[in-house]
């Protein structure tokens, strides 16, 4: 398979940053429909949710975005 174009690098990872934004937000809510029980303290399941869940994924988003940026500004120069 050959290299993608530097054109098309950019749009590629910030499609794949997107799909992690919304792959994050449908398993915190999978995660929350499992481990939330009536009655049952927030600080049992919101901390290992933003823990296990939204920290590394908005973490892999915004490293993604931010290199879609980073060649997208250097193919608008070159």
């Amino acid at each position: 398979m050959d290299e993608p174009s530097p054109k098309r690098a950019p749009r590629l990872l910030a499609a794949a940053a997107l799909l992690t934004l919304a792959a994050t937000f449908l398993l915190a809510q999978i995660d929350f429909a499992r481990r939330h029980h009536i009655g049952m303290p927030t600080e049992r399941y919101w901390l290992p949710q933003l823990l296990q869940i939204w920290a590394p994924g908005l973490g892999i988003a915004l490293g993604l975005g931010a290199v879609a940026l980073v060649l997208h500004r250097r193919g608008r120069r070159a």
